[in-house]
């Protein structure tokens, strides 16, 4: 396979890789503003019981900031996501022209241009070795912020469970705010799920 069918590919991949998180992402934003709608008829009920379910209303008030923050992290991973992927791009960019360059320094190893010619290569390379580690540093970065999002997916769990204590303590509405802390439950598991794919499509922008 020639170099120029290698790039191709390689961007080809790239494409997909950050079309496919883009998608999932937004899913996951879709979710996210559930969750939040979730929180809001969740305190629209504990206003309706009153004193009892005074505990629900800092548990309503928690999880529409967990959608908050994960709508947030959404945005700039996919953000980021096109970065890296961009980056990369060049990169591979480079790397064609590195391989044009030796076949043409090869070609004119007879005349006097061809000192500056390999000058310019070593200076290409030198740049391709510095591109390496900045993309493993922004790779990083990525999976960082996937990690905070599954850290607000953890908190969110543990309101859940005591989202369903407190609703034992709201007499007749304790049904419905127990189909809140369901909403939200299934909410969680939809985006982990997601997220799980996003990782995956996020590991085929590494360099290959």
């Amino acid at each position: 396979m020639s170099v120029d069918q290698k790039n191709m590919e390689a961007s080809a991949r790239q494409f997909l890789a950050v079309a496919s998180v883009q998608a999932e992402l937004f899913a996951v934003k879709q979710i996210s503003k559930r969750i939040s709608l979730s929180a809001k008829n969740a305190k629209a009920i504990a206003a309706r019981a009153g004193s009892q379910a005074m505990g629900f209303h800092p548990i309503t008030d928690f999880i529409d900031d967990v959608a908050i923050n994960i709508t947030q992290l959404v945005e700039k991973i996919n953000a980021e996501a096109l970065k890296l992927s961009s980056f990369a791009i060049a990169n591979r960019n480079r790397s064609k022209t590195i391989e044009e360059m030796k076949v043409s320094s090869r070609n004119m190893v007879k005349y006097a241009d061809h000192n500056g010619m390999k000058k310019r290569i070593e200076e290409l390379e030198k740049k391709k070795k510095q591109f390496m580690v900045d993309y493993k540093r922004k790779n990083g970065d990525l999976l960082e912020l996937l990690a905070e999002i599954r850290n607000q997916l953890q908190a969110a769990e543990m309101i859940c469970t005591t989202s369903r204590t407190e609703a034992t303590r709201a007499g007749d509405f304790q049904s419905n705010l127990e189909v809140v802390a369901d909403e939200v439950s299934l909410a969680v598991n939809n985006i982990k799920e997601t997220l799980q794919s996003s990782k995956y499509h996020l590991s085929q922008l590494s360099l290959r």
